[in-house]
């Protein structure tokens, strides 16, 4: 059945509905509405960067020194704008108000279809007008937010990076940094499926590690899972040095899965590792690892490497003390303590 056909009545009684309500939406654009809330949301990001900043270094994140210049630098360019961008909203939105009000007080009095017609072509036309505002006011200063906005996206990160290592189940290294940390599943073979361990890959400047975290059934009925626990463990380690090359590869029907392969020297817990990563792009990951490994990382630290905790890994006995035999496995900066594999006494270093 088709639709019934409006009586001329009924027609200009919704176009005219029509047109008031389109009216009450500009209204608030008039005022500049969106355009005073996204200043606001920059002025608040440039004023609170140095202190987001300070906070990551008090948690100890070591990269990234450029940060800190960074804020000050924004902080000098928004001192300079920000007065001229107040006064070109303020009198736009004035000016704006001013041609808006007889559209309203036409609005008020309509009585025919032409008259509806021609107001709703001024209206269109006005909106143009009120875009055109928007636009020279927020051309001041785009580029500034562009740039503020690339490194508040870094500090989520970095922040969302201490967090995890912060909750993490097993202890750092004591001058270890973490560089990254992201949500990933290990799949234990070339391909994923529902046993393989879901956790925390963390990338520090000295190693390579992997925690499980997640809830496994513990209890099914008829396939129900009733009962869960909760799984918080270290399932591997190696040090960056032995990573022999990694491979990001996008994956998955519409290749939007991001993968990382591992290939690990001899000596290493295995041959290599395929993680699954969520959220985060595999060539990032991939150019991180090179750069730790390359030690790439180490000019871009706001503070320096513990020279002695450095000296005492490089000083570390090659032969075990107590049975001669040849100390294999890596020393990191920051460990305390060697096991022989030979006779498995611990030594100190």
């Amino acid at each position: 059945m088709g639709s019934t056909q409006l009586t001329p009545a009924e027609q200009l009684k919704r176009d005219i509905a029509s047109t008031r309500s389109e009216l009450t939406q500009l209204a608030d654009k008039v005022r500049l509405t969106s355009v005073r809330d996204t200043y606001a949301t920059v002025d608040n990001a440039i004023a609170n960067l140095p202190l987001r900043v300070q906070k990551i270094r008090d948690r100890r994140y070591a990269f990234n020194k450029i940060l800190e210049t960074q804020a000050r630098e924004f902080q000098k360019q928004w001192s300079v704008k920000r007065g001229n961008i107040q006064g070109q909203i303020t009198a736009e939105s004035a000016a704006l108000q001013n041609q808006f009000r007889p559209l309203e007080m036409r609005a008020s009095v309509l009585s025919n279809a032409a008259v509806v017609k021609t107001l709703q072509a001024d209206i269109t036309s006005f909106k143009a007008r009120v875009t055109a505002s928007e636009r020279a006011i927020t051309e001041l200063y785009d580029d500034l937010k562009s740039e503020v906005d690339k490194v508040q996206t870094q500090i989520n990160q970095i922040e969302k990076t201490l967090d995890l290592a912060e909750s993490a189940g097993f202890g750092f290294l004591p001058t270890e940094s973490v560089v990254r940390a992201v949500k990933a599943v290990w799949t234990r073979d070339e391909k994923e499926d529902k046993d393989d361990p879901e956790g925390i890959l963390f990338l520090t400047d000295q190693r390579l590690l992997f925690e499980q975290r997640e809830e496994i059934a513990t209890k099914k009925v008829l396939f129900v899972t009733t009962e869960r626990k909760k799984v918080q463990e270290l399932l591997f380690e190696v040090p960056v040095f032995s990573v022999v090359s990694v491979q990001a590869t996008k994956q998955g029907m519409l290749k939007n899965e991001d993968w990382i392969e591992l290939e690990f020297e001899s000596g290493a817990f295995a041959r290599g590792a395929k993680l699954h990563l969520d959220g985060q792009n595999c060539n990032d990951w991939q150019k991180m690892i090179s750069q730790v490994k390359a030690r790439e990382l180490d000019t871009d630290r706001a503070f320096e490497i513990d020279s002695k905790a450095a000296e005492k890994a490089k000083a570390a006995p090659v032969i075990c003390p107590f049975c001669g035999g040849s100390i294999t496995k890596p020393v990191l900066r920051g460990m305390e303590t060697i096991k022989c594999d030979f006779c498995g006494n611990v030594i100190k270093i």
